[in-house]
């Protein structure tokens, strides 16, 4: 059974590999993907968007391990999600937003048999000690229904998704800058081009720190050099730059407020 991993932990640490160890040592066969660990320090909504734009690409049954917890160690519970033929494992702090869309398929339950941790009590290192362990004997083929009870309370972050201001205006956020510099929006293509349609515009507009970006362009090549918008293979709107990293040229920042405009 296949393990993917998504954390906050970055390559310095020893963090990662503890937590392979924890997981091999309970099921040896488990295969263990990295997905990513460089998710910014504390960064929810990077976390969630890592997990969205992946977690689809992999095989039936595979269970994510998800990471990143501002709250460990306070009374925040853990949860074990079930959707969509998959298996999410996190924090209940609102990392696993985009899971919750996925529909009437899902179940969320608590994780509170406290069997399948390594320790009981109190705990700062709560990947390794609680949800490892239970990602492990899932992938041994424990039944969720052994390891925790539904619920029908959870936590969802609003802040994951765009905010329709008023017919004609957007309020978007930055939730991930990529290697090159290039912005990435938690405005979805697709939700963008139905809000032009309900109002009946044909363009549309962004502005970021004082800096108005109307340009639109289906790649990264065919532009003048000035800062521009497309929608990236991960299906979301986003800000770049020909060779240039337009997180630099705009100085903007991670979970910044942006505005659409349409017209």
């Amino acid at each position: 059974m296949t393990i993917g991993m998504i954390t906050d932990f970055g390559e310095n640490d020893y963090f990662v590999g503890t937590l392979k160890g924890v997981i091999k040592k309970i099921n040896p066969q488990a295969d263990i993907i990295d997905i990513c660990h460089g998710v910014p320090s504390y960064f929810i909504q990077g976390g969630s968007y890592v997990l969205e734009k992946t977690f689809r690409f992999f095989p039936a049954g595979t269970i994510f391990l998800v990471v990143v917890d501002p709250g460990v160690g306070t009374k925040r519970k853990l949860l074990l999600v079930t959707a969509a033929g998959f298996s999410f494992v996190a924090p209940d702090n609102g990392i696993l937003t985009p899971i919750f869309d996925l529909g009437k398929d899902m179940l969320v339950r608590e994780i509170d048999q406290e069997r399948y941790f390594l320790i009981s009590g109190s705990s700062t290192f709560e990947a390794r000690d609680r949800m490892a362990p239970v990602a492990a004997y899932l992938s041994k083929g424990t039944a969720a229904a052994d390891i925790g009870s539904p619920t029908d309370e959870f936590v969802v972050n609003t802040d994951y998704h765009p905010q329709l201001v008023s017919p004609n205006q957007i309020e978007g956020r930055i939730i991930h800058v990529d290697k090159f510099g290039n912005l990435i929006s938690n405005v979805s293509g697709k939700w963008l081009f139905e809000k032009l349609l309900a109002c009946g515009c044909q363009h549309f507009k962004l502005r970021i720190n004082d800096q108005e970006i109307s340009e639109y362009r289906q790649n990264y090549a065919s532009t003048s050099g000035l800062p521009f918008l497309l929608i990236g293979s991960h299906g979301n709107l986003e800000i770049a730059m020909n060779r240039r990293q337009a997180f630099r040229e705009l100085k903007a920042q991670l979970n910044q407020k942006f505005m659409i405009l349409l017209s």
